[in-house]
């Protein structure tokens, strides 16, 4: 059976969940030159935090461990 909606809806999946934190505290750093990506782990958030991919990653060229805490500064105090 096919119930054809109006317009469509947005249905969440999985709820949403916050965390309120002051400081990010990196446990690791991967380097993932064949999909062009570089993550971010943190022991504050559960899942990894992308610093840069495609254009971004080979703009960045040689990122620094200066690099990854300029790029989480812009990400999470904007």
């Amino acid at each position: 059976m096919n119930i054809t909606l109006n317009t469509p809806k947005k249905i969440v999946l999985q709820e949403e969940k916050s965390k309120t934190v002051s400081t990010l505290t990196v446990s690791r750093v991967v380097d993932l030159p064949k999909q062009k990506m570089v993550r971010c782990f943190c022991e504050e958030i559960s899942e990894p935090i992308t610093l840069w991919e495609g254009a971004a990653y080979d703009a960045i060229g040689q990122w620094t461990d200066a690099d990854v805490e300029v790029r989480l500064t812009e990400l999470y105090n904007s």
